[in-house]
């Protein structure tokens, strides 16, 4: 794999030119101490400045090293650690501007934790380095080749905006930064909030810039015309839903399916014909990708199977468990059929529940009697991975783990920290636009056959084929029906958390998020038969206006100029 990201050996030649926070009075947005230096020397090439935006990409979040995925702040997964921000602050509806969660990786982080951490560095830390070099680079722009500035003008553009959309989906409107601003100079450093239409502008103006500078193809990792209008389609979809647009204005909806409908018709992407494998490294940078984050042996590899994996495996234990799929996730997995378990012609066994679901299923999910790395998970009573109930151990408190986008090769990680994973972390891919378009489209102009067509490319995908939609459909069956397909088909990309949100069902209509959690108690019968019990696990509760995250208290006390978001006053 090509690495587009810093060499450890230019850590110390970085540090002249990344900023430094000192004690000095300061905002939110972490503005250079009067100390702050500034190498010439790192734009006076390409190869040099290369280095600077190669720092930039590493800055993207680094989600397959994370202890906590963001299905745990969802429906979709459960973790018994008290300590985890998923069950112990939004599940428990005890969200707050003093304990304001900073996502998986710290993607949703606002400002620095600590300056001197680069991996503590909040978006706004981010967005001044992509301010910095949009900057310097057009200062310097007599010395590079043409060719050279416009692409990467383009991706640092885009990076600017990818690191926005994570402020926008989670705060809505935010300040809009686009120098990089100095106290030395008397730089007025508190900035307002913009609105949530104004935020999202800037975003899509960003990706147009981008999109018009960035070729379709580039190298492993680099940003192209087909990752900026991706993000664009993303964020406008984001502002379509109903979190974002309760009246349903329906322009905004097709304004989303016009920009998705230009990534299908870029003609560069096609589903990878294996669900699963896709997520490997033997598959890396395949056609379905759109971006990632990219990651490479030895020193820069992950965690990811140690972390999320099964834990009891071939006796010992191998990993954290932290990706703990609730029987409410299970139930959404359809029959081979393409029927819901709930229809009643389905062929569905509540006492032999794991047979003859779709492929997806056994793609995704690690269940009772099902082999991984060679040896049969056995969550039942008595088994190597009995459910843990009292949530006393790393063991599952559902009865089941993930298992998509874990490499089942990567064995005996028995010090659970080991870092050999080398695939990717796909931020964007071709499914989603199919599903993003169909989304929009069916919201802006109804069921039309391009809905059907997007939707039905992917649940007809090669090794995990499912029937196609029945026909006729309401506009309202099919929003369920596209629904249901988000959920399964990004199970564990975290994606969940989004789209609970912006389509405001996490306290209202299905309130997905007051609801029971529940896992599979299984025990054994006479005749050794077994007898499946869904059993409640933890009772959500969660408030509406935390859709929205509070900005940290913290923040708001270094600016005057910034507004808390509606109900954390």
């Amino acid at each position: 794999m090509k690495s587009t990201y810093l060499k450890k050996g230019h850590v110390i030649f970085l540090a002249l030119l990344i900023v430094s926070v000192s004690a000095c009075k300061k905002n939110a947005l972490d503005v250079p101490p009067k100390g702050f230096l500034t190498d010439e020397t790192a734009f006076a090439s390409e190869a040099n400045a290369d280095l600077f935006v190669n720092d930039i990409y590493s800055q993207l979040p680094d989600l397959n090293n994370e202890t906590q995925a963001s299905d745990q702040y969802t429906d979709n997964s459960a973790c018994g650690a008290s300590w985890e921000t998923g069950q112990s602050v939004i599940r428990a509806n005890a969200l707050n501007p003093s304990n304001s969660i900073d996502g998986p990786a710290g993607a949703w982080r606002w400002r620095s934790t600590n300056p001197s951490d680069q991996s503590s560095l909040g978006n706004y830390d981010k967005i001044r380095k992509c301010n910095i070099f949009l900057q310097l680079a057009a200062k310097n722009k007599a010395k590079y080749s043409d060719a050279w500035y416009t692409k990467r003008v383009g991706e640092v553009t885009y990076l600017r905006a990818f690191f926005y959309s994570l402020l926008y989906t989670n705060y809505g409107g935010v300040p809009i930064i686009t120098v990089p601003l100095d106290n030395r100079t008397g730089d007025d450093l508190f900035t307002a909030r913009s609105t949530a239409e104004q935020t999202l502008a800037f975003i899509e103006a960003d990706c147009d810039a981008a999109a018009a500078a960035l070729p379709v193809t580039s190298e492993n990792g680099r940003a192209t015309k087909g990752a900026a209008l991706t993000l664009k389609g993303w964020v406008e979809l984001f502002a379509a839903s109903p979190l974002s647009n309760p009246a349903g204005d329906a322009a905004k909806w097709a304004k989303a399916a016009a920009t998705n409908q230009q990534v299908i018709t870029l003609g560069q992407y096609n589903l990878f014909p294996d669900y699963a494998g896709q997520f490997l490294s033997a598959n890396n940078w395949n056609k379905e990708t759109i971006f990632a984050r990219g990651y490479a042996a030895p020193n820069r590899g992950h965690k990811r199977e140690g972390i999320l994996g099964p834990v009891i495996v071939n006796g010992g234990q191998q990993a954290w468990g932290n990706l703990a799929p609730t029987q409410n996730l299970i139930d959404e997995y359809e029959m081979d059929n393409g029927k819901p378990i709930t229809d009643p012609s389905s062929g569905y066994d509540p006492q032999n529940p794991y047979v003859h679901r779709e492929p997806r299923f056994y793609q995704s999910i690690v269940y009772d009697g099902s082999t991984w790395q060679g040896d049969i998970f056995k969550s039942r009573i008595g088994g190597n991975n009995e459910i843990d109930l009292s949530s006393s151990s790393d063991i599952s408190n559902t009865g089941y783990n993930g298992k998509k986008t874990l490499d089942e090769s990567i064995r005996g990680q028995t010090s659970l920290n080991t870092t050999q994973g080398t695939s990717n972390y796909i931020f964007f891919r071709y499914a989603e636009v199919l599903l993003s378009y169909a989304e929009a489209q069916n919201e802006a102009a109804g069921p039309d056959a391009s809905v059907y067509a997007a939707v039905n490319q992917v649940r007809q995908r090669a090794g995990s084929a499912l029937p196609a939609l029945v026909a006729g459909l309401t506009k309202d069956q099919m929003r369920e029906a596209i629904r249901r397909e988000r959920r399964i088909e990004f199970v564990f990309e975290d994606k969940r958390w989004f789209d609970i949100r912006r389509w405001d069902i996490t306290a209202k209509g299905p309130a997905v998020l007051l609801e029971q959690e529940y896992g599979m108690k299984i025990t054994t019968g006479a005749g050794g038969k077994l007898i499946y019990t869904p059993v409640p696990i933890f009772k959500n509760s969660f408030s509406e206006h935390m859709n929205w995250l509070p900005i940290p208290l913290s923040v708001i006390n270094q600016s005057p100029k910034l507004t808390q978001n509606p109900g954390y006053n």
